[in-house]
This record gives structure tokens, sequence and C-alpha cells, in this order.
């Protein structure tokens, strides 16, 4: 399980590295354990938050501690208008699902693309509350990027399960 380690940056590695790589030899590979250390990784390279006077760590200064305080403190902070523009995109975005998902079930009915949609829908509404409350300081590319993405990954296993299914 160690050869996860390498998709972190190397700062990020130099700090934790190894602290993590025994935490990594302490569990039973899973595919959540896959998903989980591959989204550390992305948010890793997304808010690299290590200084370079921070290299070495010090003592009870901890990846584990580190987690546990951002955790403690329920992430980032969002001013009332932060989220007033979240709860409104995702309002709204929940309005144009619905219709595309009234438009296409009437057109289609019992489709696997739509009843992929159909379930992809509530996920897919709590990622896009998530990215416009947490990545609106982030570069528009990063936003699409990770908003398209999961939202693709997301619809694209939603079919896969629909076409089993049938």
């Amino acid at each position: 399980m160690n050869w996860m380690l390498r998709l972190y940056p190397a700062r990020w590695r130099q700090r934790y590295g190894e602290e993590f790589g025994t935490v990594l030899a302490g569990q039973r590979a899973s595919p959540g354990l896959v998903l989980d250390v591959l989204a550390g990784a992305i948010d890793a390279h997304l808010h690299p938050q290590i200084q370079l006077f921070q290299s070495q760590p010090t003592k009870g200064d901890t990846m584990t501690l580190a987690m546990l305080l951002r955790c403690a403190a329920g992430g980032p902070k969002l001013s009332p208008q932060d989220k007033k523009i979240a709860r409104s995109v995702t309002i709204w975005s929940a309005l144009a699902i619905a219709a595309l998902e009234i438009g296409l079930t009437k057109t289609f009915r019992g489709a696997p693309a739509v009843l992929a949609l159909v379930y992809w829908s509530a996920p897919a509404l709590s990622l896009i509350y998530e990215q416009t409350a947490y990545l609106r300081q982030r570069s528009w590319r990063t936003q699409a990027f990770v908003l398209g993405g999961g939202l693709s990954a997301m619809y694209a296993f939603m079919l896969a399960v629909c076409m089993v299914k049938l």
C-alpha cells in the first residue's frame, strides 16, 4: 500500500510520509481505502499548506493532529454570502435536473441513461453544493475540473449500475 504515497506532493511526503506509511501499513487494502488515499492526494495538491520552514515535524505536530484539528474546526469557514450563493446554485441546479429528468423520462421511459440520471441527481446536488461553497477561492479551471470530473464519474458509475441491473 505504500506505493500510494507517491501520489502525494514531495513536500507533503517529506513532512508526513513516514507517519502516513505506518498508518497505511496497518490498514487492510480495500476500494474505500484506495479512494480515501486518492482523495487525500488530490486535496494535498489542491491545498498545499506546508510551508518551507515546516519541512520537519516538531514534537506533537503530526499529520494526525493536524487532520483532527481541521475536522474539529468544521472545515473551511464560509461567510453568509458564500452560503447563500451555494444554496442558490444548488436550488437552481435541482430545478434544472428535475426538469431534465421529467422531460427525458416522458420521452425515453425506462432507458438506462435516464435511470442513471435519476439516481445520480441526489449525490450530484451534494457535490454541486460542496464545490460551490468550498472551491469559490480557486480558479475557474480548478472548479470546472473538480465539479465536471466528479459529476461525470458519478454519472458513469450510475450508468454502469443501471446497465448491469437490466
